[in-house]
């Protein structure tokens, strides 16, 4: 249980991080940042990969931008209260990450079977890995309920 509660704390905060990031780009020149990001990188702007990324990059709107930072902070909030719920074991937070996580197993599918990657198998076996933990945290043990709190 600490484990998953750990994993869940840790992405959450990358993702607070990625959301606050985001948020401050809102109003910068962002091609200019990310290509001076390239350049400090060492890696070649005139690459086709690389120049394609930096017209999508320059393309984005602050609107976007303000969209991307609001779900990525949304989305650390529902992991970190996941992550400190579980840390504590109560019932509830292992009934919101079963549900959380199996909304997301069908997408996660859908991409493992669009291209077969050791990463996509591997987040898709280690959500379903939590899922069924929890769940049988839930039949077989008793987590603290909010009435023992």
């Amino acid at each position: 249980m600490v484990l998953i509660a750990g994993l869940k704390v840790l992405k959450g905060l990358l993702l607070l991080i990625v959301g606050l990031g985001l948020l401050k780009l809102v109003h910068a020149d962002i091609a200019t940042l990310f290509s001076h990001l390239l350049e400090a990188l060492h890696l070649n702007a005139d690459s086709r990969i690389l120049h394609s990324l930096v017209l999508k990059v320059d393309a984005l709107q602050p609107h976007s931008l303000f969209m991307m930072s609001l779900v990525s902070m949304v989305y650390a909030a529902l992991l970190l209260t996941e992550g400190v719920g579980l840390w504590f074991e109560f019932s509830w937070a292992a009934y919101l990450t079963v549900i959380s996580t199996s909304l997301l197993l069908p997408f996660e599918l859908y991409e493992v079977i669009e291209r077969i990657t050791a990463v996509r198998i591997g987040v898709l076996l280690l959500n379903l890995v939590i899922v069924l933990y929890l769940v049988y945290q839930l039949k077989h043990l008793a987590l603290h309920s909010r009435h023992h709190t």
